[in-house]
């Protein structure tokens, strides 16, 4: 019984998520453990007044700083949809005729990554899953549009990362290049399953598997580079933007520059035909508008006009990611008008942000309740009591299990993230353990239920009644082949978590 009370609340929460019961009710039910495990259990307190004083405000800030990011990102996602862009974008890939093999590697180790990264929580599943639904049979697109959620820990403008590095107190670039190196096995990883998924029997073997192991070898690069060197908030977009560059370079060098040339205009396809520049610019104006924020002059005075701090959890309000997607957004409606007349965006993209919100507001909740009631402290003794060989093993699945569990990197990494940089201090390497925690949970997201129902709802919507039914028959073989990927992705996380920290 003294082993298994410290672990009810996660078992509740866990459980519950399993159901299906959502992240709000799954929080609400944890916390509930938590004190009830209190009440059974006299050797745990919780010092309400204190708790009021000291853990509300960290939780409003956590709350804040996500907020502002989702937020505007669903508005700009949203107007992006209404004005076609998206769509246009996809037609323009589709228009280069380039083999399965690299079509899914540009996709999912390029594209996708780069609109995850501005956007986040699946809002890139609205764009992969029509595209490849398109490229590939129904099956195969499906499992390809799990596996283009992968670049989870710089989702969002690296919003996961930054909620970590301030549960974890480690400085956020730190923990962005730590987790670079942790995560840096995946992608060539990734590259292996699109070989596997997409292999027909009459391609050439090696040239078809070298294609995308090279692609997220240069993924895993370009996330070291920009996170080392640039800010970990546009790595994911320039590193996905950078792969995708390279890979249709290669092609242009070696089937000349009309590659890239806008296909004919048909009926209601004015924007597919547009210059490509013209359809990046959203997201060239972002890049530029962060990039501009992160020069050291600059960013001392935004961060000097308004700021929170409470627990050791600081915001700068006007130097977060939302406000330049915000920017951007106020930027491309008054620049063309094919982003104006769209007045629903801003209350449609609020109403889309609410759940996510509110879910991982409670997650924090849960974690903050944990930690103050003692809780806390007895799983984290309990996980270094593992000695160097079974951490290796153990902490990495803990990771993937909170991924897993919430289906948001945010959450997993609200619900671990402390708990795993603890036992990373033991072992004295706390910065490793935190990245760790990052990456295992982004990179297990793709095998949670609701990116899964996500995406066999996406490919419902665009299709016909007969095929919708097809759609959401494939729910219990989709589950099972994103679940046969798993192993591969442990393996790609514990060999990079075991030479860093042997």
């Amino acid at each position: 019984m003294d082993a298994f009370l410290p672990a009810l609340p996660l078992l509740v929460l866990i459980t519950a998520l399993v159901l299906k019961r959502g992240a709000v009710v799954s929080s609400l039910l944890g916390s509930a453990a938590v004190l009830a495990v209190i009440w059974l259990d006299r050797r745990y307190a919780l010092d309400f007044a204190a708790a009021l004083s000291t853990d509300l405000p960290v939780v409003l800030i956590l709350t804040l700083s996500v907020a502002l990011v989702i937020v505007p990102g669903q508005i700009l996602n949203a107007l992006l949809q209404a004005s076609g862009t998206l769509a246009a974008i996809g037609a323009r890939i589709e228009s280069l005729r380039l083999s399965r093999v690299k079509m899914a590697s540009i996709l999912i180790l390029g594209v996708a990554p780069m609109l995850e990264s501005l956007t986040g929580f699946g809002v890139s599943l609205f764009f992969t899953v029509p595209v490849l639904v398109r490229l590939f049979s129904l099956k195969k697109a499906l499992l390809l549009s799990l596996l283009s959620m992968n670049i989870m820990p710089w989702g969002t403008l690296a919003l996961a990362t930054s909620v970590g590095a301030q549960l974890s107190g480690a400085p956020l670039r730190e923990l962005a290049v730590m987790s670079s190196w942790t995560s840096f096995a995946v992608f060539p990883a990734l590259g292996l399953l699109i070989f596997v998924i997409c292999r027909e029997k009459n391609s050439r073997s090696t040239p078809d598997l070298l294609y995308p192991l090279l692609a997220g070898g240069v993924l895993s690069c370009c996330l070291v580079f920009y996170n080392a060197f640039a800010t970990p908030e546009l790595a994911g977009v320039c590193a996905g933007f950078t792969t995708a560059a390279l890979a249709l370079l290669a092609e242009i060098l070696r089937r000349g520059p009309g590659l890239l040339a806008a296909p004919a205009a048909g009926a209601g396809e004015t924007r597919s035909a547009q210059p490509l520049w013209r359809l990046l610019a959203p997201y060239l104006a972002l890049i530029a508008l962060i990039g501009l924020s992160r020069i050291t002059a600059v960013n001392d005075a935004l961060q000097r006009l308004f700021s929170l701090e409470s627990g050791g959890v600081q915001l700068f309000v006007f130097t977060s990611p939302g406000v330049f997607i915000f920017l951007t957004v106020l930027l491309m409606r008054a620049w063309s008008a094919a982003y104006r007349g769209h007045p629903g965006v801003f209350l449609g993209g609020v109403k889309r942000a609410a759940y996510p919100v509110a879910g991982i507001m409670l997650f924090v909740v849960f974690a903050q309740l944990h930690r103050a009631s003692g809780l806390f402290e007895d799983l984290a003794a309990r996980l270094v009591a593992l000695s160097a060989s079974e951490i290796t093993f153990a902490a990495p699945l803990l990771g993937m299990l909170s991924g897993y569990a919430t289906g948001s990197n945010v959450g997993g990494n609200a619900l671990f993230m402390a708990l795993q940089s603890d036992a990373g201090r033991h072992f004295e390497h706390a910065l490793v353990f935190a990245a760790l925690q990052n990456s295992a949970s982004g990179h297990a997201v793709f095998l949670s239920l609701p990116i899964i129902l996500l995406t066999l709802s996406i490919a419902a919507a665009g299709s016909g009644d007969a095929d919708r039914s097809r759609v959401h028959a494939c729910q219990t073989w989709l589950i099972r082949r994103a679940l046969l990927c798993a192993p591969l992705i442990y393996a790609a996380l514990v060999i990079p978590f075991h030479l860093l920290i042997r």
